[in-house]
């Protein structure tokens, strides 16, 4: 539903315009989408690719690829300047290690869209770790994928009264519906998404948002690049 496409967006806002230094664990084994988009970027750099990022200031920030249960190992394996570690992890929790990996969590970001799949897929799966046990609902978050207002706007709103009876929150932000997210440069790993798309792809909303969860000692001071 958009979890691996989300990591890597927040990832590099994060790490290379606001200069907080992230990670990313990789532990969806079955598919290794962010591990295997650096391993596809880095093999197909191409001259001028490579001189911009020999340009660059910031290096790329680490990918590790692993299984849910190894998430303890492998935030010791973090280079020791991280302050932020995202997560992505499998959409099925009866998957081994799965309750591993989410007790080292701060929070939950599930991505959804309004249809009748998505929600009834993402609310069961939320419901299965209320349930469980496997994470206090206060940090799980709902985003609102592939957004239209026009279309979804009324839905989500009776959706997201609905949710609160459970004690789901939502992101007050929406991530608009565009194709143009899965572009390489609009997508990237080494490098963050281009300043003229930024500015008019819906996205800047939900990075803040998503930066505004995260406590005060996480933060550097703030690099500001519309």
């Amino acid at each position: 539903m958009g979890k691996t496409t989300l990591s890597v967006l927040v990832a590099s806002w994060l790490h290379y315009r606001r200069h907080i230094p992230v990670a990313i664990l990789d532990v969806d084994s079955s598919q290794l989408s962010v591990y295997n988009l650096r391993v596809r970027e880095t093999e197909q750099l191409d001259e001028e690719t490579k001189e911009r990022f020999n340009r660059q200031d910031v290096d790329p920030y680490p990918i590790l690829r692993g299984e849910p249960a190894g998430v303890p190992q492998m935030l010791q394996q973090i280079p020791a300047d991280v302050r932020l570690v995202l997560i992505d992890l499998p959409g099925n929790i009866d998957v081994e290690g799965y309750e591993t990996a989410l007790s080292k969590v701060d929070y939950l970001l599930v991505p959804m869209e309004t249809s009748e799949f998505s929600v009834t897929t993402g609310f069961s799966y939320l419901m299965a770790i209320r349930q469980v046990d496997l994470l206090p609902v206060d940090r799980c978050r709902v985003v609102w994928n592939k957004y239209k207002d026009s279309r979804d706007g009324v839905l989500v709103d009776m959706l997201e009264e609905r949710f609160k009876q459970f004690g789901f929150t939502c992101l007050q932000s929406r991530i608009p519906q565009r194709d143009s997210y899965q572009d390489s440069a609009n997508r990237s790993t080494l490098f963050p998404m281009p300043t003229q798309y930024l500015r008019n792809s819906g996205l800047k909303d939900l990075f803040t948002e998503i930066e505004s969860l995260l406590p005060v000692s996480t933060l550097s001071t703030p690099v500001e690049n519309d």
